[in-house]
């Protein structure tokens, strides 16, 4: 059954931009800091926000365990609980797109990624995951920008050529797709072998991106929500 990742977790910013950092990590004390020079209408606001934001991680908590358990139904929409209490929450999109994609929503998934390039525009996983998705809903050459600009950001990795190659090779680029190809594999071969997150094999097999492929054919690419 797919789940979701073990690195996207509550309580980590993972997608925040500057307007977002001071409170998605649950600082009591900045929030406390502001508010002893506030006006009683500002410490007020600043109070009624931290609260939103406490009632968003909640919700986001929440769906982040049903999701684990295979519920994306379910996980959703405690997602988009949490984005109704806090609309800054970016973990809150990160995962409400993570369930998208489990669920084959790619224009769902891509609505909440375009957010979360508006936050952070220099987030590579982000374009990453929103090329898979216009690659899905047949946009091969917006899925090959938004993968050049993951590489471009520094996405080292090999799931990053691996996706733009199979864009390429369905573009009939076959010179650049063995590129990467290439660049997949040399990075593969050099990455440190690291223990499972999971137990089981079957869960193990659930990865959350591509696969480099193997060779010169996209049947070898294992989507990012298979």
């Amino acid at each position: 059954m797919n789940r979701f990742s073990s690195a996207v977790l509550i309580g980590i910013v993972l997608c925040t931009s500057g307007n977002d950092r001071s409170f998605a990590a649950g600082n009591g004390d900045a929030n406390e800091n502001v508010a002893s020079t506030a006006t009683p209408e500002e410490a007020a606001m600043q109070a009624a926000a931290y609260k939103a934001r406490l009632a968003a991680r909640a919700a986001a908590d929440e769906g982040y365990v049903l999701g684990r358990k295979g519920d994306f139904p379910a996980a959703r929409k405690k997602f988009s609980q949490a984005i109704e209490h806090d609309p800054k929450f970016s973990p809150a999109y990160r995962l409400r797109a993570d369930a998208c994609l489990k669920m084959s929503d790619w224009a769902g998934a891509i609505a909440d990624l375009n957010t979360l390039i508006r936050l952070d525009p220099n987030y590579a996983e982000i374009f990453n995951e929103r090329g898979f998705a216009r690659r899905q809903l047949g946009d091969l050459q917006g899925a090959r920008n938004d993968f050049d600009r993951s590489i471009a950001l520094g996405a080292d990795l090999p799931i990053a050529y691996g996706n733009r190659a199979e864009v390429e090779l369905m573009l009939g680029d076959n010179s650049a797709a063995a590129a990467d190809i290439a660049q997949a594999k040399w990075l593969a071969a050099t990455m440190p072998v690291l223990p499972p997150t999971s137990s089981t094999p079957s869960a193990r097999e659930n990865q959350t991106h591509h696969k480099a492929p193997k060779t010169g054919t996209s049947d070898n690419a294992k989507g990012a929500t298979q």
